[in-house]
């Protein structure tokens, strides 16, 4: 009966694993696209986009200068007039800005609204229109674009069309997204340009990352402003689209959609629903004028050359804000100005139809091989294969991020991985027979005597509650973990020998004073004192074990010399507050274990410790009035997570020699920086590190902190407490 059961179980998780790997394919909740979209955004900022010198795109920005020096908009089409004429040598000329209406400040509308005299109406009949001056602009420049706004509100159509357009394969219409009509600029001046293309940014979530090329009103097809702005600025008349089904294309199903566009010499490829992704340079490096310099002649005619020029706005008030993967609250022409630009650098994000059949494929495999690996090689095994198999998923995501410019997805396939060797893993130990004087020792492992004993004693303690009690509170953690792996990247086993080694060094240092093991993570130990059992002296035996685990991890470095290339470091967060303490968990699972906030803010503090260059950051709760220790203030915080100011110390042997002035300065030192006298607080450090080895690193940080203040000082009413931006 049990061997049946076995192989039941066997198949019956191979196919679970089966069944898992579809789901993608389903996307339950959009969970699965949601996901996608976050590891394609972090591909973008780790590697964003270069500009280059040569990239032609310059924006031409109404910015908050151009408007307190012309004047709030809209402005006088004379003065967009002024600027066409000025960028007269671009290769092409596009508004991120529809002009709908005529110009209110036209001398026709004057003559209208006013009550002149014979003559100035006269005169002022005699005028052209401010939009004659545009239209005659744009008409003399011959390469400026307007744009349009596609909506599901006007009914409007586009405006006739100044392109032609070749189609291959199925028709594109219907994988285009639909509008019931547009928003157009007047007739005179769509009239005179070059070309109109729609501003609309598609379907996009809150997070842009793909921009159309083509938009569909009823049957017309309308091109965005940025691929219009291409097709002028290389002086083609023609776009075509290829799509599935077309010579050389392949259609995975009936219809499959839009492969790309081509466009004179320049090819674009889409989605199948003709977008294009967006790859996505830092918003500071895209080229970027001022309207009024280039309205006043500051920036010269010649300037544009063969340039591809966009008016848009970054105006306070005018803004079109969006997020794109890289930065939030970006103007929207930065977006079509970089859509341009990777269009002339060929740099094009793509996600081709057979990625897909290959992310679940690869998910596929994994999950059989871990479920695999899992019934034959137990959970570690299987533990083994999910860690490697998800680190080449990750790399090949990358690489190919790096060399094709693909966006693999690597999260379905980790995804499902690891649903399957969580799942498999805990069906197998309900099955398993657990080994109960192993389980045991481990726990003897991990618990100080007293408490093991305090279990044996009283089956009272095997409840779950706690209780209210002053504690102390030490994690330690080891720093540069990743450089040790990376030492021992080929021989694992050693370096869990290693680590092994040192966490029971450490963990005696800890147990020989008293202290209780709460629990490890990873190289990471949190231990207490004052529970289970009293102890007056709770902070004093916490500080004590500080230092004796320093002292051990330099005996344990001497021993390995020559083994490692560097050596060994800890950081050290103590602190001591109320806190709960008992067996939290539930009625069938729990650990003795402590609840509280000030637990909390010793994890903060550990984390602090190599910020500051310390071994040690002691919170003011645990400050010895009256110890042999050399208790040293070295900053007031504000941890992550927590808006209170945090009074912090180190300590140090009373053995450790010091200047015998040192404290005097030290305290001055604090007291100059706390009131912003950085002059004097930036020389006393200077005195500092010459008469205090031990603290070089604390002052070092502390004179960078004090360097970026005389740039960016703090408020006024500033108390001297730091924010912390990392835990």
């Amino acid at each position: 009966m049990k061997k049946d059961y076995k192989k039941f179980s066997k198949y019956g998780l191979i196919g679970f694993a089966i069944f898992v790997s579809f789901l993608p394919i389903f996307n339950p909740l959009q969970i699965f696209t949601s996901l996608q979209n976050y590891s394609f955004d972090t591909f973008q900022r780790v590697l964003p986009r270069e500009v280059y010198s040569e990239d032609p795109v310059v924006i031409i920005d109404i910015d908050d200068r151009s408007l307190a020096e012309i004047g709030q908009w809209p402005w006088s089409r004379s003065q967009l007039a002024k600027l066409t004429n000025q960028a007269y040598a671009a290769a092409a000329l596009g508004f991120d800005i529809v002009f709908a209406e005529p110009d209110r400040t036209n001398p026709q509308n004057l003559i209208a609204n006013y009550s002149f005299n014979e003559a100035i109406n006269k005169e002022l009949a005699a005028l052209p229109s401010n939009d004659e001056l545009f239209a005659n602009a744009i008409s003399n420049h011959g390469t400026v674009i307007l744009g349009q706004a596609l909506n599901n509100k006007d009914n409007t159509k586009p405006f006739k069309a100044k392109f032609g357009l070749v189609t291959q394969g199925d028709d594109p219409k219907q994988f285009i997204a639909n509008y019931l009509g547009t928003q157009n600029n007047i007739k005179l001046l769509d009239d005179s340009a070059s070309g109109v293309g729609s501003m609309s940014i598609g379907n996009n979530d809150v997070i842009v990352r793909q921009l159309p090329t083509f938009e569909r009103v009823d049957d017309q097809l309308v091109p965005s402003l940025a691929l219009e702005m291409t097709r002028v600025a290389v002086g083609a008349s023609t776009f075509q689209i290829k799509s599935s089904n077309a010579s050389s294309e392949e259609a995975f199903g009936a219809q499959t959609g839009i492969n790309h566009i081509k466009l004179g010499p320049l090819t674009i490829p889409t989605t199948p629903e003709g977008n294009a992704w967006v790859y996505f340079a830092p918003t500071k490096n895209i080229p970027t004028v001022s309207a009024f310099e280039v309205i006043s002649g500051t920036i010269p005619p010649e300037f544009f050359e063969g340039k591809v020029a966009l008016v848009g706005t970054s105006a306070a008030g005018l803004l079109d804000l969006r997020s794109t993967p890289t930065e939030k609250n970006i103007p929207g022409v930065t977006i079509i100005a970089q859509f341009i630009q990777q269009i002339f650098a060929n740099e094009f994000l793509q996600r081709p139809d057979w990625l897909f059949g290959a992310e679940f494929i690869a998910g596929l495999i994994l999950a059989l091989s871990i479920t695999l690996g899992i019934q034959a090689l137990g959970p570690i095994g299987g533990l083994s294969i999910f860690l490697v198999g998800s680190g080449g998923i990750i790399s090949s995501s990358y690489y190919f991020f790096k060399s094709k410019l693909f966006l693999v997805d690597p999260i379905s396939p980790l995804i499902i991985s690891l649903s399957v060797y969580v799942a498999v893993t805990f069906f197998n130990f309900l099955f398993t027979e657990l080994e109960r004087s192993r389980v045991r020792g481990a726990f003897a492992q991990y618990l100080s005597p007293e408490m093991v004993n305090r279990l044996a004693e009283s089956s009272e303690s095997l409840v779950l509650g706690g209780e209210r009690k002053e504690m102390t509170f030490l994690f330690s953690d080891i720093r540069g973990f990743t450089k040790i792996s990376e030492q021992y990247k080929d021989d694992p086993e050693a370096l869990t020998q290693l680590i092994n080694e040192l966490l029971t060094v450490l963990s005696n240092a800890i147990l020989d004073h008293g202290g209780t093991i709460d629990k490890y993570m990873g190289d990471c130990i949190m231990a207490f004192w004052n529970a289970p059992t009293d102890q007056a002296n709770h902070r004093q035996l916490a500080i004590e074990s500080a230092h004796a685990m320093n002292n051990a991890l330099s005996e344990f470095n001497q021993n390995l010399e020559g083994s490692l290339d560097f050596k060994l470091e800890i950081g050290i967060g103590i602190n001591s507050g109320e806190c709960i303490v008992g067996n939290m968990g539930s009625d069938k699972r729990f650990d003795y274990t402590v609840l509280g906030d000030a637990v909390n803010l010793a994890s903060r503090l550990e984390g602090q410790s190599s910020n500051y260059g310390l071994n040690m950051v002691i919170g003011e709760n645990s400050y010895l009035q009256d110890s042999s220790y050399l208790m040293i203030e070295i900053d007031k915080i504000a941890v992550k997570g927590k808006s209170a100011a945090e009074t912090i110390f180190t300590c140090f042997e009373p053995e450790t020699k010091f200047a015998e002035d040192f404290m005097d300065k030290h305290l001055n030192f604090l007291e100059k920086y706390r009131s912003q006298q950085w002059g004097p607080a930036s020389l006393l450090v200077d005195e500092l590190i010459s008469s205090s080895n031990e603290l070089e690193l604390y002052y070092e940080h502390m004179r960078a902190r004090i360097d970026e203040y005389k740039i960016d000082p703090p408020s006024l009413d500033w108390e001297g407490v730091y924010v912390a931006q990392n835990k």
